[in-house]
This record gives structure tokens, sequence and C-alpha cells, in this order.
């Protein structure tokens, strides 16, 4: 059983990470493979895909907003989930760089809030009740892997028109939309240091608990404090780097190093990533948060530098294992940071937020900027521009964040 939960519950949250990651494992690698397929060009895909992310700037606020008010997280979750798949289903008829990037929108619209959603609910539970976030976010690791396992036998990789992945994406949303009814309800007691701000209340589609309606600006500027500002940014640059590798990844394979089976490749990442996930907690306990981030961002540089160098297969395989740092690290360093800066109360308003700046806004512009310096110069200077910025994104992160134990929230240092 997943540390520090109730009896029950940390398989329950297990099963809900393992079916949110399910669509992802299949959207990461081939969307940009469903892109071509229809005849864009890598600077048409960057834009695109760009769009897609730009969504995750608005939308996920917007619906982190709408579930701490309405107290119906799992209702919002479930509401994103079912209108997604459809939205994707229609890349099947798409005709035109127009109609792609009306697609993208949409499907972003509700496609790029799920993963904050769902850690919203998460942490809100864990300040409640207590809990070891990263032993039950494996769960989405693992989904991740037995997905690729099954679905590139199938042939996505080799798909000539698309429509067994699309096909499979719709599948996985259908899957994942199942799986919201495991997610726990964080039902409980106020907590000390937080009495009064919010009471409970039982029963409810979405697990109630009854908070004070705070208005979105009295929100943001209790959200807003410097720590959470300059770990944004330094956040959003990192993921304007990895935008190189979410975004082009499976066409430098092809292209560059004449790979089409880039799934089992992606398949050596999320693996790598399952240790340093399940032990997070006393890894961030021992080296703390942000300097757990900042080791992140060391293998964003190696890693794709990396890249702008490997002439084989039997370089980019190693590099592959970085992804226990350039996601491993990275996620569960920034998400539990900002779960620690901001109110309980808002978890979902800032794990979404955050991820509307850094996930929808650093993809949006890695993908862009990627897209056009791919056209002009090709893959290997797009990796290893990518791999400077990483660089320059650590010295800001350690000249401008403070650690945890010297960010002061109720009047107790947290580390």
């Amino acid at each position: 059983m997943p540390a520090g939960f109730p009896p029950g519950v940390g398989r329950r949250f297990l099963l809900a990470y393992a079916a949110l990651f399910v669509p992802f494992a299949i959207t990461t690698p081939y969307l940009q493979k469903l892109l071509a397929l229809r005849g864009f060009a890598p600077d048409r895909i960057g834009l695109i895909l760009g769009c897609f992310e730009a969504m995750a700037v608005v939308a996920p606020p917007v619906w982190g907003y709408l579930s701490d008010r309405t107290h119906r997280p799992r209702l919002i979750l479930g509401l994103c989930i079912a209108a997604g798949a459809p939205v994707f289903a229609l890349f099947n008829w798409v005709q035109g760089f127009p109609a792609a990037l009306a697609v993208a929108v949409l499907f972003g619209l509700f496609y790029r809030s799920l993963i904050p959603l769902t850690d919203g609910i998460t942490f809100r539970f864990i300040h409640r009740h207590g809990g070891d976030y990263g032993r039950i976010r494996i769960g989405g690791s693992m989904g991740f892997i037995a997905c690729m396992l099954l679905v590139e036998p199938l042939g996505l990789g080799s798909s000539r028109d698309g429509a067994l992945i699309i096909a499979a994406v719709v599948g996985a949303c259908l899957l994942h939309l199942l799986s919201v009814g495991l997610l726990p309800t964080a039902g409980a007691a106020p907590e000390a240091g937080d009495a009064g701000a919010r009471t409970c209340r039982g029963g409810g589609a979405g697990g109630a608990e009854s908070v004070p309606h705070e208005g979105l600006l009295q929100a943001l500027r209790a959200i807003a404090q410097p720590a959470f500002v300059w770990f944004t940014l330094c956040v959003f640059l990192c993921r304007v780097a990895m935008m190189a590798y979410y975004g082009f990844f499976t066409l430098y394979l092809a292209n560059d190093l004449g790979i089409q089976a880039a799934g089992f490749i992606w398949l050596l990442g999320p693996l790598s990533e399952i240790p340093i996930i399940y032990w997070s907690r006393p890894i961030m306990a021992r080296i703390g948060v942000r300097n757990l981030f900042a080791l992140g961002l060391v293998g964003v540089a190696v890693r794709l530098g990396g890249f702008s160098l490997a002439e084989g297969l039997w370089a980019v395989i190693p590099l592959q294992f970085l992804h226990s740092l350039t996601f491993g690290a990275y996620h569960c360093a920034s998400v539990t940071y900002v779960s620690r800066v901001v109110p309980p109360r808002l978890q979902s308003t800032a794990q979404t937020l955050f991820a509307g700046i850094t996930v929808g806004g650093g993809m949006m512009v890695g993908g862009a900027l990627g897209g056009m310096v791919a056209r002009q110069a090709g893959f290997r200077p797009m990796f290893a521009a990518a791999a400077v910025l990483a660089v320059l994104t650590l010295g800001l992160l350690l000249w401008k964040v403070p650690r945890l134990d010297a960010v002061r929230r109720g009047g107790n240092a947290q580390r």
C-alpha cells in the first residue's frame, strides 16, 4: 500500500494516476506523428502544438478555479475528459492548417487541464490526511509504460493515415473517464492553521468541501508570493527547453537517425523515472525541494545537449535514462514546491494556474521557437539551443528562488 494514506485510499490514487497517463502515452509521442501524416512541415507542427499547449495557459486556471469554487473537482475533471475524446476524433477529418489549429485549440481546452486538476485533488487530500505523493504518482509512470507496451506492437509508429492513433486516443480517454470515481474526496475536519477557512460537508459527486467563496483576484493575491513567481518563471523556461524533446523527438529519430519505432525508445523515459518519483519524498527531505528541481535542470541540459551530438541509437538510449531527472525530479519538485507555498484551500487554483503558465505557456513558446529553429537549421541545433537555455535557467533558479526552509507560511518554516 502507498505510504501514509488511509487503508485502501493509496491503491485508488495509484490506479487513478495510471489511468490518467494512458492517453498521454499515446499523444506525447504520436500527436506529432499524426500531424506529419497530415502533411505538415516541422514549423507548422510546432505552431499547431504551440497552440494546443497555449490552452494550458488559459484553460487549467479556469477549470481549477471552478473546481475550488463549486467544490466538485471530480465532476469538473470528468467533464474535461468526456469533452476531450470526441474533439480529438476530429483530427480524422482535418484538412488544412487553420482546421488543425482549431481542433488543437479545442482539444487543449479540455486535455491540458487533466494533470493539474488531478494533482489539485491529490494535494488537497494529502494536506488533510497525509500521504506520500511520489508513492502514488508512480501509478502514472506504470500506466504510461503499460500503454506503450500495448500500442507500439499494434503499429502506431508505422501508421500511414493516423486512424489507429486517433482510435487509440479516444479509447484511452474513455478508460480514463471510468477511473474518475476512484479519486477519493478530501472531506475531513479542517486543518490546524486553516480553521475557519472551511468546514466539511459529505456527499456529492465531487466530494464537496465547503470553502469561503473568494474572488478570483483575492485568490491570485494569496497565491502570487515572490517565491511562487520566481519559481514559476524558472519552470516556464525549463518547459520551453524541454519542448524540443516533447514536440520533436519522434521526428528527430525518424529524420536524423532513421528510427521509425519511436515508442520503444520513448518507453525508456518512464521506466527510468519510477525510482526517483517513488523515493522523491525522502530525497526532498534530504536535499530540499528546490535543489531536486535544480538536478532536473542539470539533466535537461545534459540530455538535450547530448541529442544535439548523438550519432546513433547507442548514444540516444543512455540519454533517455536522464528522464529520471528531466521529468521525475522536475515534476515531483515543482508540484511539491507549489503545494507548500500556497494556502491549502487554493490547491486546485494554484496547481492549474502554475500548470497553465509553465506547461501551457512554456510548451507553446517552446513549440513555436523549436519548430522555427528545426525548419531553418535542423533538429540538432534546436536541441543545442534548448540545452543552453536550461543552463541559464539553472543560474536563475539558484539566484532568485529560495529554499522552502526560507519561505514562511503560517509562521512555520517549511523545507
